[in-house]
């Protein structure tokens, strides 16, 4: 057994992983969504099995327990700390938190995890295991009258796809936290983006932004970054005190040398594909590099205003995308018009350059991609 299970456990759980081992104990817990669920994973490939409740029907906001996550658990829950500060492996959250937002990230919707409702251990012999009242109110959703700001998540998808988790031990564990942080700001950004939509711009932002910083220090040292974005700075840490002071500082600074040059060549690197359905030309953004880069910069000037300036992402970003008819696609911009007035601010067209909607099937392509990236690396 590893030595180091602290932090990550759904990792180092996997790690241990032997279809041919018996699990120390069995666990059922629901995950919530309102997407519409098919297919199943019940194989012995790995850990984690999701099964489908069928819940039946779904709808924005129409929030159901709709698969059960059955984990199998190989590891041994009793890691020491020392007395100091360490939130190196630290994202908020539990086990469960963990699977889940990596389900909700891999398939593009919304899940959460519930508390246990069935365990299988040694402290019971029963083999149907041990049912558990969880006291529990599921998640909500409330959808404005104008419709859901992220109508594209409310989507049909097959879970047997979640077997791509299994890969993810192959992971070092510095890049399995990131991809675990990622995911749960991602998770966080669609289960607020319909009551908080100016707080899921910034989850959403802050999740590529997370991926960027671990995909960013792979290819260049904190000492390299430093003297390519601040080269005075760097010359004169060296006069200071030398190599070591260059390297102290560049350390503590990493993640804020060339944030937005940093972010957007990130999501270009692993920009998706445009989607297969789209609503007119009219309607549409430039799906290029040269187009996203435009709105990027756009994108990430309004992240650093909201958090510095307190000046919030504009209002009709925030908004369900505007649709001309039920037979269209709903606008990939965000906003038709010329420009767009409402509480006591204007904004261009030019200014409003994508959906929240759009984004998010960006974002989502951006992070699998990446995702599948940290594994060709590994292999």
């Amino acid at each position: 057994m590893s030595g180091n299970t602290g932090g990550v456990l759904s990792y180092w759980n996997m790690k241990e992983f032997s279809p041919d081992a018996k699990p120390n104990s069995i666990s059922e817990f629901p995950l919530y969504s309102d997407a519409h669920i098919t297919g199943e994973l019940n194989d012995e490939k790995g850990p984690y099995k999701f099964l489908n409740m069928i819940s039946g029907t779904n709808g924005p906001g129409s929030i159901n327990d709709a698969i059960t996550l059955r984990m199998f658990w190989y590891i041994d829950d009793q890691s020491s700390y020392g007395v100091k500060t360490d939130t190196s492996k630290y994202h908020g959250g539990w086990v469960t938190d963990e699977i889940a937002a990596l389900a909700s990230l891999k398939l593009g919707i919304r899940v959460k995890a519930g508390a246990v409702t069935r365990s299988y251990d040694a402290y019971s012999d029963d083999e149907f295991g041990r049912p558990r009242s969880t006291r529990e109110k599921k998640p909500e959703i409330n959808i404005g009258i104008r419709g859901a700001v992220l109508p594209s998540v409310v989507k049909t998808v097959n879970i047997s796809e979640l077997g791509d988790l299994y890969s993810l031990h192959y992971l070092d564990e510095e890049q399995y936290i990131a991809l675990v942080r990622a995911s749960r700001m991602y998770q966080d950004a669609l289960w607020i983006a319909e009551s908080e939509p100016e707080l899921a711009w910034l989850m959403l932002i802050s999740s590529l932004e997370t991926a960027a910083n671990q995909w960013s220090s792979e290819q260049d040292t904190p000492v390299e970054r430093l003297k390519a974005s601040k080269p005075a700075l760097a010359e004169m840490l060296f006069d200071s005190g030398g190599d070591v002071l260059v390297e102290k500082v560049a350390n503590e600074i990493i993640h804020s040398l060339g944030a937005t040059t940093k972010f957007i060549k990130f999501c270009l690197e692993f920009m998706p594909d445009e989607p297969e359905k789209r609503p007119p030309e009219w309607m549409r953004v430039k799906w290029t590099k040269t187009g996203y880069r435009e709105i990027l910069g756009k994108l990430y000037g309004y992240r650093s205003s909201a958090l510095h300036g307190g000046t919030p992402f504009p209002a009709p970003l925030c908004s369900p995308p505007d649709s001309i008819s039920k037979e269209e696609y709903p606008t990939e911009k965000g906003s038709l018009g010329l420009a767009a007035h409402t509480l006591g601010a204007s904004w261009k067209a030019e200014d409003l350059p994508i959906s929240m909607d759009t984004f998010h099937y960006f974002a989502n392509g951006v992070l699998n991609k990446w995702w599948s990236s940290l594994l060709s690396s590994r292999s």
